[in-house]
C-alpha cells in the first residue's frame, strides 16, 4: 500500500497565501472559486479553460480580481508560480490533466472521478509519491463533520453491530453519456466503506443499463458483502431518487437524508422488543455549513471549504495526503468502483 501523510519540507509557505490554480471552467469550478475567494489565507491565482474567452466569461461570472488567465490547459499547467491545481475538467480527462500538473511540478486536487479504473488511480498516485507532492482525490464526503460524528455513533454502540448498509444516488441531468459508477456510484461506494470501517467487499451482484449508442453505463444497482454484513447500493443517471442513505445495526439504525454525500444532519433510532417494534425518538444530529455566501450550482457546496481547508492545511504542513482520505482509501473506493464499471460491462454484453 501506498504510505500515508509523507511529509516534504515547503518552505515559506505558512508565511503567505496558498495561491490555487483552477483547471476548467464548469458548475463545480465555479462552486469551488466562490468558496476559495473566501477563505482566509487562500488565492486564487489562476484560471485554465479550453479558450481565453471562456476563461474571461468565468472569471467575470465569479467576479474574480487578479486572477492570470489562461485559454488552454497547457499554460496554466505551465504557471510555475501556483501552490496546487484544482483539476475541475470533465471527468475522463481527470488522469491526463492531473499527471501534467503532477510532472509539472504541482500538488493536485483532482475532482471525482480521479480515474476510470483503480490501475490508471494508483499509477496517478505513485507519481505523486515518486515526485513527493501533494494529491487529493475530491471525494469531498470524507472531509464533512457529520461524516465523522456518523462513524462516532457507529462506535459508540448505540445501534449495535452494523449488518447492513444502503446509499442511493440517482439523478437525471443530461449527464448520460457519463458513466454512473463513476459520477455518483463513487458517493454510494464511499458511503458504503465508511459504514463498514476496515472491511473490504466483494460483489456478489449487479443489475446494470446502458442507453442505446452510449459507450458507458447509466445505471447500476449493486449487492456487496462485507465481513460482518451486506451493503446495497442504487446509482442512476437515467432517473431521480431520494439519494438518501441509511446504516442499519442490532440494535437501531442511522438515516442520512438527502443529500447524504455532502450530509449536514442525520437520525439515530433504536429499535428493540418483540418484531423491533420498541422504536425510540429519532436523535437528531446536526452540523452547520460554513458561512460561505453563495449563489451555488450544487447542493450544499459550501461544503467544499472542508476539503479545500485541509487542502491548505496540508500544504502549511509539507504532507503529501490527507488523513481524511489518504491513498489507502482512495484505492480502496476505486477498488469497488472498479468492480462495479467491470460487472457492468460484463452483464451488458
Amino acid at each position: 500500500s501506498l504510505q500515508a501523510a509523507r511529509s516534504t519540507e515547503v518552505p515559506n509557505l505558512s508565511e503567505r497565501q496558498i495561491r490555487w490554480g483552477i483547471m476548467g471552467t464548469g458548475h463545480i469550478a465555479a462552486d469551488m472559486v466562490r468558496v476559495l475567494s473566501q477563505l482566509e489565507g487562500t488565492r486564487i491565482a489562476a484560471i485554465g479553460s479550453r479558450s481565453t474567452e471562456r476563461a474571461e466569461d468565468f472569471v467575470a461570472a465569479a467576479g474574480i480580481d487578479g486572477a492570470k488567465l489562461y485559454g488552454s490547459y497547457e499554460d496554466l499547467v505551465a504557471d510555475g508560480e501556483l501552490d496546487v491545481v484544482y483539476v475541475a475538467t470533465p471527468s475522463l480527462r481527470h488522469v491526463d490533466d492531473a499527471i501534467k500538473c503532477l510532472r509539472a511540478g504541482h500538488a493536485v486536487l483532482c475532482e471525482k472521478s480521479m480515474a476510470p479504473s483503480v490501475e490508471e488511480a494508483v499509477f496517478v498516485l505513485d507519481l505523486a509519491r515518486r515526485k513527493r507532492l501533494f494529491f487529493l482525490h475530491g471525494v469531498w464526503s470524507r472531509f464533512f463533520p457529520a461524516m465523522a460524528e456518523i462513524r462516532r455513533v457507529i462506535a459508540s454502540g448505540v445501534i449495535g453491530d452494523v449488518r447492513s448498509a444502503h446509499a442511493s444516488f440517482c439523478q437525471n441531468d443530461g449527464a448520460g453519456s457519463c458513466s454512473a459508477a463513476l459520477e455518483t456510484g463513487i458517493y454510494c461506494a464511499q458511503f458504503l466503506l465508511w459504514a463498514f470501517p476496515g472491511q473490504t467487499p466483494s460483489l456478489r451482484g449487479v443489475c446494470a443499463h446502458r442507453a442505446e449508442g452510449c459507450e458507458h453505463e447509466d445505471h447500476v444497482s449493486a449487492l456487496l458483502q462485507f465481513k460482518q454484513g451486506v451493503g446495497t447500493l442504487e446509482c442512476s443517471l437515467r432517473h431521480a431518487s431520494a439519494r438518501e442513505a441509511t446504516i442499519c445495526g442490532t440494535k437501531g439504525i442511522i438515516r442520512v437524508p438527502f443529500p447524504f454525500w455532502c450530509p449536514t444532519s442525520f437520525t439515530v433510532q433504536t429499535m428493540s422488543g418483540l418484531g423491533s417494534q420498541a422504536w425510540s425518538d429519532p436523535v437528531e444530529h446536526h452540523t452547520p455549513l460554513p458561512s460561505i455566501d453563495g449563489p451555488f450550482n450544487f447542493v450544499n457546496s459550501q461544503g467544499l471549504a472542508y476539503e479545500a481547508m485541509a487542502v491548505n492545511s496540508c500544504l502549511r504542513k509539507g504532507l503529501t495526503e490527507a488523513d481524511a482520505f489518504g491513498s489507502d482509501e482512495c484505492l480502496r473506493v476505486m477498488q469497488v468502483v472498479t468492480a462495479l464499471r467491470e460487472a457492468a460491462v460484463s452483464e451488458l454484453r
